[in-house]
């Protein structure tokens, strides 16, 4: 099923809490992606914790997606390439 560019942009901002071409624009800032979404998992700790006030699971959540679109997405490029 093909979706709509608007289901599109629904669907990541409830998943990653921001549309993913502003996580590939954040990509093209770091030479080294998978430190970005090392970050983003210690974003998401952070969260989870509470250290800060109240655990926010929802955007934990939205932070761990952000990480793993970065790493499917470096396990894609990888592929191709190697292809």
């Amino acid at each position: 099923m093909t979706r709509t560019v608007e289901e599109k942009n629904q669907w990541d901002m409830q998943a990653y809490g921001c549309r993913a071409a502003a996580i590939d624009n954040a990509l093209q800032d770091y030479r080294d992606p998978l430190m970005l979404a090392a970050s983003m998992l210690s974003d998401a700790q952070e969260f989870i914790s509470g250290e800060y006030g109240q655990p926010d699971t929802e955007t934990a959540r939205q932070f761990m997606n952000r990480a793993k679109y970065i790493m499917f997405k470096m396990m894609k490029d990888n592929q191709d390439a190697t292809a």
